[in-house]
């Protein structure tokens, strides 16, 4: 697929699937997922393509970034293909996609063209490796891993200030090349690694280097699952600071967990999820069990009698009143301390 049909796009951005970004100086389109799909695991071929995607008016793909690519925990081993495969270092920056602007090489990042991480690394481009820029082939996209010390994320690179190539995409077919050393820096390659099982068992046990994110299984057919070790992830879990207080806060509040989830690895997903489906189904229960009891009788006197006998009579009061209940039964719910991902039982097996 080489063209895009803005009618599905569309649609996709109205259910708050997609998002996308116009190119403040030219007539380029950004598409990316958004953290509402990966939530809701809204996964079809529109949503997996639109990782940084690049498109013109007419939806035709000018900059074709990877697609969404999963844990390999989340894809049965007997689901991937049966061929061979290479490992690369995975690395923890931000991914650089390379398009062009009337004919100018830039670099944008996953959402955006503008984002201080996209014109750091144009700079980058244009600054290191100016000699290489006629070098690169048109049809192509070339995407990267930015590092730099600002950009900062878990893993410590020191004062290195790159571009490390990833990977060659034929931007019409999407075929990818071989990755070939052209000038830019490599990421890393790990040989002699041959079975995914103990890949995926050393990532849990942490023999995963410690600086380092983890991996990314390309297998020869282009598909590409990763690997990231439990110190990372616990790392990053830290870094971002979420807590069932604080999904609780969003919930109480009514506001979107859109921006909070942003800023999570995709890993705690599952237990966002729970957690949520937690909050939302103790609040049901009261409600329900409030609509369930609520009579009126003749009198008020009668009434506020009949309200002190059950088990939560200010929402029952409120109801009376035609007040709005939800922070009543919110502030019921709100979670002793500052419970998080790492601090649940099952986190510590």
């Amino acid at each position: 697929m080489h063209t895009l049909d803005w009618n599905r796009i569309n649609a996709l951005v109205a259910q708050r699937y997609l998002s996308v970004q116009k190119h403040p100086e030219g007539e380029l389109y950004i598409c990316n997922y958004t953290a509402k799909a990966q939530y809701d695991a809204f996964w079809n071929d529109y949503t997996r393509m639109c990782r940084g995607l690049i498109i013109d008016p007419s939806g035709r793909i000018r900059a074709r970034p990877f697609a969404k690519f999963f844990n390999l925990g989340e894809v049965p081993l007997d689901e991937l293909p049966k061929e061979p495969f290479e490992v690369y270092e995975k690395m923890d920056g931000s991914l650089g996609i390379l398009y062009r602007l009337e004919g100018i090489p830039q670099i944008a990042t996953r959402g955006s063209f503008v984002s201080e991480q996209a014109q750091v690394a144009t700079r980058i481009l244009h600054e290191k490796y100016q000699h290489l820029l006629p070098q690169l082939n048109p049809d192509y996209t070339y995407l990267f891993e930015i590092i730099y010390p600002e950009n900062r994320i878990v893993v410590d690179y020191g004062p290195v200030r790159d571009l490390f190539l990833l990977a060659i995409v034929d931007t019409e077919s999407g075929k990818e090349l071989p990755l070939a050393d052209i000038g830019f820096p490599l990421v890393k390659k790990h040989n002699g690694i041959q079975h995914l099982t103990q890949m995926e068992r050393d990532a849990a046990q942490q023999h995963i280097g410690e600086n380092q994110e983890g991996f990314v299984i390309r297998f020869q057919s282009g598909m590409r699952v990763k690997v990231k070790s439990s110190e990372y992830v616990r790392l990053h879990r830290i870094i971002t600071g979420l807590s069932v207080l604080d999904l609780w806060q969003y919930l109480s509040e009514g506001e979107s967990l859109d921006e909070l989830l942003e800023k999570v690895p995709d890993e705690v997903y599952t237990w966002v999820k729970q957690s949520v489906t937690d909050l939302q189904r103790q609040y049901q229960a009261i409600e329900e069990e409030c609509k369930r009891v609520y009579k009126e009788f003749p009198t008020r006197k009668e009434t506020a009698l009949y309200f002190q006998q059950q088990r939560y009579p200010h929402i029952l009061f409120a109801m009376l009143s035609g007040k709005d209940y939800a922070p009543f039964i919110w502030r019921m719910l709100r979670p002793d301390g500052n419970q998080t991902y790492f601090s649940r039982d099952d986190a510590k097996n």
